[in-house]
């Protein structure tokens, strides 16, 4: 890449990179968490005490249209131009306001037109159908951003006017599988789609790991890298297959935080 080309191609993104970094500098001075490693008052209060709204500790997993390793990850176009995944959350602990959700399943079908912090994601929730009424509605208010921290981050990027609510597709309780045998993982969102992905092997046997991306799904946590045999979705109008793709995988800790938004689901 030439000298010219790599100076237009930061100027494209500069601006949006610096406010997308300034919701995850907010997001990380939030989230007392160093390593893989939880302090015994993670789960209820922040660095003053205060109790937190939001807790969701667990383990996720997706793969995408990109080739391995994603390049949205170092805040550079999808290889194709665009990025489809698939995602999963296995939330092994954790309350939304007063509702506890750990042992259940989230998902998540997510289409960004370009460059991932140019926003514009399309964006479609999967939530476990183990869940009561009052653990699906948390959840879905969680995973749109309405308690903020890195998930309404993460949220302030789906469709929607500047300045409005951000236009998610209708949720769905559905049956979610998530297996993880070391190096195998595979997801399936029952009657929608599923993601098939094997760890790559790195030096002395250990797996692929990349370590303070500019963007990620679970910062600050190392990510595991995989490359995924097949991601398959059929549902909301869309139908997608893909082979081949980008995998990734870590711990996640999502805290309530600031770039708190409003949803709405449209479709």
């Amino acid at each position: 890449m030439s000298e010219n080309t790599k100076r237009s191609l930061l100027s494209k993104i500069s601006d949006s990179r610096r406010e997308f970094m300034k919701g995850l500098a907010t997001v990380a001075a939030a989230t007392p968490v160093v390593g893989s490693m939880f302090k015994s008052g993670d789960a209820v209060a922040d660095s003053h005490g205060a109790p937190k709204t939001m807790y969701l500790k667990g383990t996720y997993f997706e793969s995408c249209t990109c080739e391995t390793i994603c390049p949205c990850l170092l805040l550079l176009d999808p290889t194709v131009g665009y990025c489809t995944a698939m995602l999963a959350w296995n939330i092994e602990k954790g309350h939304v306001g007063d509702v506890d959700v750990g042992g259940l399943k989230v998902g998540m079908f997510l289409h960004a037109p370009g460059n991932l912090l140019k926003g514009g994601f399309k964006v479609a929730l999967y939530i476990d159908d183990d869940a009561s009424n009052s653990q699906h509605q948390a959840l879905k208010e969680a995973y749109h951003g309405i308690h903020g921290g890195h998930l309404g981050v993460v949220a302030s990027l789906v469709q929607g006017e500047e300045g409005g609510p951000r236009h998610f597709l209708p949720t769905r309780s559905v049956s979610i599988t998530m297996k993880e045998h070391s190096p195998d993982r595979h997801l399936i969102i029952h009657g929608v789609g599923e993601n098939k992905m094997t760890q790559l092997g790195g030096a002395a046997g250990r797996p692929v790991m990349v370590h303070d991306t500019p963007l990620a799904v679970a910062p600050p946590f190392p990510i595991t890298v995989s490359r995924a045999e097949k991601m398959t979705y059929n549902d909301h109008g869309i139908s997608h297959t893909f082979e081949g793709g980008n995998g990734l995988s870590s711990p996640f800790v999502y805290m309530d935080g600031g770039a708190k938004q409003t949803a709405k689901e449209v479709g």
